[in-house]
C-alpha cells in the first residue's frame, strides 16, 4: 500500500478559513486557565439566594438576622419614635407599656417582644434616680410579669444608652429556671432607661427563643436610634 503524501483536507477552491476568534490563553496565569473554583460558584449562588429571599420575604431569615433599616411609629402616649425593624410591626393593645412591637407572623409573637414606655412616677423604677439601677428594677418587673419565671441570672451585661431622648443605661441577663421541667421557659430579658432629670422613658425587650432570635447588642442598636416625636 502507497504511503499518503496528502498535508490535510483537501477544500474547495473557493473556500475561505474562519476567522479564529478564540482568545489567547498564552497569558493566563494557572488560576484564571482553571476557572472559578466550586466552592467560590456554591458561595456565589448562596449569596444570590439569600438576597433575593431577604428581597422577596424579608420574615423568612427574622428574627435573629433583622435588619433595622425599617420604618419609624410614632408612639403618642410616650412621645418617641421607635424604628419597627424589616419583619416586625406593632400590635394593638400593648400587652405592657404603651406599644409593643412583635416579629410578623402568626406562632412567634409569644417568643418574642419589645415593649416601650414612660417612667410613669410611684413605680419602682422610676422612683430610683439612677438609670442602670432603675433598668435593673425593670428588668425584674418584665421578668416577673412578662416571662413569668424565677430562676438564676446569667450572663449579665450593662451599657451606656444615648439618644435623642437623652442619656441612660441599658440591662441584659439570661433566666435560667429554677425547675428544670421549665426550661424552654426561661430566656433574655432586656431593659433601657434613659432621658432626662425631668422626664424618662423605657424599652424592654423578653424572648425564650435565644438560638433565634436577635441578642442585646441588636437591641441596644434600636434603643440608640430612639427619636423624640416631632
Amino acid at each position: 500500500m502507497g504511503s499518503d503524501d496528502s498535508s490535510g483536507p483537501e477544500f474547495a477552491a473557493d473556500y475561505t478559513p474562519a476567522p479564529d476568534d478564540a482568545p489567547d490563553a498564552s497569558h493566563l496565569t494557572p488560576e484564571e486557565k482553571r476557572g472559578p473554583r466550586t466552592s467560590h460558584v456554591a458561595l456565589g449562588l448562596l449569596a444570590l439566594l439569600i438576597i433575593v429571599a431577604v428581597a422577596t420575604t424579608p420574615e423568612s431569615v427574622l428574627p435573629r438576622d433583622s435588619t433595622l433599616h425599617g420604618s419609624y411609629h410614632v408612639d403618642e402616649e410616650s412621645g418617641l419614635e421607635i424604628v419597627v425593624p424589616v419583619g416586625w410591626r406593632a400590635r394593638e393593645n400593648a400587652e405592657f407599656g404603651s406599644l409593643e412591637l412583635v416579629p410578623v407572623g402568626s406562632g412567634r409573637a409569644q417568643d418574642t417582644q419589645i415593649f416601650v414606655g414612660t417612667l410613669e412616677p410611684g413605680t419602682a423604677a422610676a422612683d430610683i434616680a439612677d438609670n442602670e439601677e432603675a433598668a435593673t428594677a425593670l428588668a425584674e418587673t418584665v421578668q416577673q410579669y412578662v416571662l413569668g419565671v424565677t430562676g438564676a441570672l446569667d450572663d449579665r451585661r450593662t451599657t451606656i444608652v444615648e439618644n435623642e431622648a437623652g442619656t441612660g443605661a441599658s440591662v441584659s441577663y439570661v433566666v435560667v429556671p429554677d425547675d428544670p421541667a421549665r426550661a424552654d421557659a426561661g430566656g433574655l430579658v432586656y431593659t433601657a432607661v434613659f432621658g432626662t432629670p425631668d422626664r424618662r422613658w423605657w424599652v424592654a425587650y423578653v424572648t425564650t427563643a435565644q438560638q433565634s432570635s436577635p441578642g442585646p447588642r441588636w437591641m441596644s442598636r434600636i434603643v440608640d436610634h430612639v427619636r423624640l416625636r416631632d
